[in-house]
């Protein structure tokens, strides 16, 4: 396929504008479910759009993973990482959640170093040390700034890094709509003996807002697709660190969370290290 840059950074915009709603949604639905309930409702909808998928498309080969232990991993970490995910959103801002969230990139980076025996410059390092400190500066460690729930992000992060860096091994001989279905099952399967402990009935507004947590989340997946099909991997990329602007207005408009100078500066160092960081890996 011919790369078309423009078509590929607007599928990428796009995605990031979905994932965006995706979060804002968790962050609409935290205050009145159990986390589990939520991470329930979003596996069924992807688990059920996967085998849709796979139907209309007949690929029914796919269905057999050729990893499974790496599939496991991959369900379990899934579980892992959003529970946490879902815990620290509920707890802080938005914008913050997000930003914390942005350290992803540099642990998978810091990963591949140790896992995969990648490269990393100096000047890789360097960033790596800069988003350290955008770390701290969004933490803002002291006895009244300081939050747990900051943790739980940052463990949500180094749990996704990790989960993408088995991805990158899982999708030399599986696919991505086996790998994200096989996932989504685990949780089901996990989850499912909860439900009738914890359940809480939803509203119309409220059971769609949970439908929409795993369409949101196949359809950001399915645009992200798009924008590296049509685009280079240098050009779509950075567009990542755009659903930081997205979510910034999202918190500060809807939930009315505008972010403060702490938010700001430790965002700014966080998205500035991993561009740095993209920038050094495709030069390599």
């Amino acid at each position: 396929m011919k790369d078309r840059p423009v078509l590929g950074i607007a599928y990428a915009n796009a995605a990031m504008l979905v994932y965006a709603i995706h979060d804002s949604s968790i962050k609409a639905l935290s205050g009145g479910y159990p986390v589990f309930q939520s991470q329930f409702f979003r596996a069924a909808i992807i688990f059920s759009g996967a085998l849709l998928l796979l139907a209309l498309t007949k690929r029914r080969h796919l269905i057999r993973p050729r990893r499974p232990d790496l599939i496991a991993f991959r369900g379990f970490s899934g579980l892992v990482g959003f529970g946490l995910y879902f815990l620290g959103l509920a707890h802080l801002p938005l914008v913050d959640t997000y930003a914390l969230f942005l350290t992803a990139p540099l642990m998978i980076a810091l990963l591949g170093t140790v896992i995969l025996k990648e490269r990393l410059s100096p000047i890789g390092w360097f960033a790596m040390g800069l988003g350290f400190v955008g770390v701290l500066v969004l933490l803002r460690p002291g006895p009244e700034g300081f939050s747990v729930w900051g943790l739980a992000i940052l463990g949500a992060a180094a749990i996704y890094a990790l989960s993408m860096v088995a991805t990158r091994e899982m999708a030399k001989t599986d696919a991505s709509l086996t790998i994200v279905g096989w996932a989504a099952l685990f949780s089901i399967v996990v989850l499912a003996p909860f439900q009738p402990f914890i359940w809480v009935a939803p509203d119309g507004g409220d059971l769609m807002l949970m439908i929409g947590l795993g369409v949101t989340a196949m359809t950001a997946q399915a645009l992200t697709a798009q924008a590296y099909a049509h685009a280079p991997t240098a050009i779509v990329a950075p567009f990542d660190y755009v659903a930081l602007l997205y979510i910034g207005l999202i918190s500060w408009f809807v939930f009315d969370q505008p972010p403060d100078w702490y938010t700001a500066a430790g965002a700014a160092l966080l998205v500035t290290s991993g561009l740095i960081v993209l920038h050094e890996a495709h030069k390599a």
